[in-house]
């Protein structure tokens, strides 16, 4: 035990931390004070059901653009009084634009399948095409001034176009959580290392990373991953207005 003692000691004299138990991304949450988590791209809630699963009771403002799914979503948020959903999309300009929804939903897409998206997830074949609603972030942001937010976006290839339409409340963030690609299952979306060069002139760095979803074709490789990205400063003590 002596030993052991001595060894963290040593280790978090360098600056670093030995765990046994990973932390989870409510813990994160914790960790910043976040009041305030925006879901861009919800689905049917499947990312928030996990979230307060996992501890996390503050409020979640959901976005969530195809009718039919929302509706889903709607009745999952009616009962809550910190979860607000919305049937709009995210991205890089304010209007109506095109969605692919495909068969299973939580593939839908403002942007076109690859080959190997329409062969590597169960159902992922588009069965209409929808308008939808669609605003930037930053022209609904500054109702959420003053609030400790966190953004998660999983929007199926178009989570680029929701950054860029954030471009002037990145920086009031305090963590993002970003789905993406290690294989392409969309059409013009971003390699894995862009989006971290992307992050990173954000002012984030890669905090946690969690497996999504295999390679079908090769199933000790991973298709996707959750990235969570920190404000690249926040443990220097700096302060976030």
């Amino acid at each position: 035990m002596v030993v052991k003692d001595r060894l963290k000691s040593f280790v978090r004299s360098a600056g670093y931390e030995i765990r046994r138990h990973h932390p989870n991304l409510a813990e994160f949450l914790r960790s910043r004070s976040v009041n305030l988590v925006l879901d861009v791209g919800a689905n049917e809630g499947q990312f928030v059901h996990d979230l307060k699963s996992q501890g996390y009771a503050g409020r979640i403002v959901s976005f969530e653009p195809v009718v039919d799914v929302f509706k889903r979503l709607e009745k999952s948020c009616e009962a809550d009084q910190k979860w607000e959903c919305r049937n709009v999309a995210l991205g890089d300009v304010n209007g109506v634009i095109q969605i692919n929804v495909s068969k299973n939903t939580a593939m839908s897409s403002i942007v076109s399948q690859t080959e190997i998206g329409r062969n590597s997830i169960y159902e992922s074949q588009v069965v209409r095409v929808d308008k939808v609603q669609i605003a930037t972030l930053d022209s609904i942001f500054e109702e959420f001034v003053g609030e400790r937010v966190f953004l998660k976006v999983d929007t199926q290839g178009f989570e680029q176009s929701v950054l860029r339409g954030g471009a002037n409340s990145l920086h009031r963030l305090l963590g993002v959580q970003l789905e993406l690609p290690l294989i392409h299952l969309y059409e013009d979306t971003w390699k894995f290392d862009e989006a971290l060069r992307f992050m990173r002139e954000a002012g984030f760095t890669l905090s946690q990373l969690r497996p999504v979803t295999y390679y079908s074709r090769d199933p000790a490789s991973l298709l996707e991953v959750d990235c969570l990205f920190r404000r690249t400063h926040y443990a220097d003590g700096l302060s976030y207005d």
